[in-house]
């Protein structure tokens, strides 16, 4: 028969207000390397698209040429060229069509026009996404994440705390919205509503390294 062993209880992890800064920050420069990484993707993938554009239009232009059979004419020296003020054109006119439709959802039911567009500015808007995607880059002050640290210790210990409540700890509002930003962007925290009040909680699929205790699960 095995002999019995008692079972040990779970090790708690006391970290220190500095220790979980250093978490935080270490794990906000990994958010970012994967934002570098996504960026750096989707540019690739965008020139690639443009350049595969360009000899689309070289061979519909050729073969326009050769169903005229017009034997004098030919590709223009300098198409490259009118072929970057179009896209740098298209470029523009899709940074003014997200500017005005900024939170566009998707439907089921499209005209004809809006399909038309959407296939136009696919690569402009993925030349635009990189933009976006950079957009997401997160960067806190030391001061800022000892104060984000600070927050995370809270709602380890209270489970969850009141907007309200945030805000006095951080009375300065632009540093609270950094703050918040970059906790609910990186998934330490969630954000719900209970009532009349927001309240935020920490995300279970938080980083180990951002978990206050071995066993905890909230």
């Amino acid at each position: 028969m095995a002999a019995y062993r008692a079972k040990e209880p779970p090790t708690i992890r006391v970290r220190t207000l500095a220790g979980t800064a250093e978490a935080l920050r270490a794990h906000l420069a990994r958010h970012n390397r994967r934002v570098l990484l996504l960026a750096a993707g989707t540019l690739v993938a965008a020139l690639a698209a443009w350049v595969l554009l360009y000899f689309v239009s070289v061979w519909i232009l050729v073969l326009g040429i050769s169903v005229l059979d017009v034997s004098n004419m030919r590709v223009p020296r300098h198409f490259w060229l009118l072929y970057c003020v179009a896209a740098l054109c298209a470029i523009g006119f899709a940074w003014i069509d997200q500017r005005l439709t900024p939170n566009a959802r998707p439907r089921d039911n499209k005209s004809v026009y809006e399909v038309a567009l959407e296939f136009l500015l696919a690569v402009p808007n993925m030349t635009l996404a990189v933009g976006g995607t950079l957009r997401a880059w997160l960067s806190l002050s030391d001061d800022e994440l000892l104060q984000a640290g600070e927050l995370l210790h809270r709602l380890g210990s209270e489970k969850r705390v009141p907007m309200s409540g945030v805000r006095l700890q951080i009375p300065d509002p632009e540093s609270a919205v950094r703050i918040l930003f970059a906790l609910q962007m990186t998934q330490v925290v969630d954000l719900h509503r209970d009532g009349p009040e927001f309240w935020l909680r920490l995300n279970s699929l938080r980083p180990a390294s951002l978990r206050m205790t071995g066993e905890e699960g909230a």
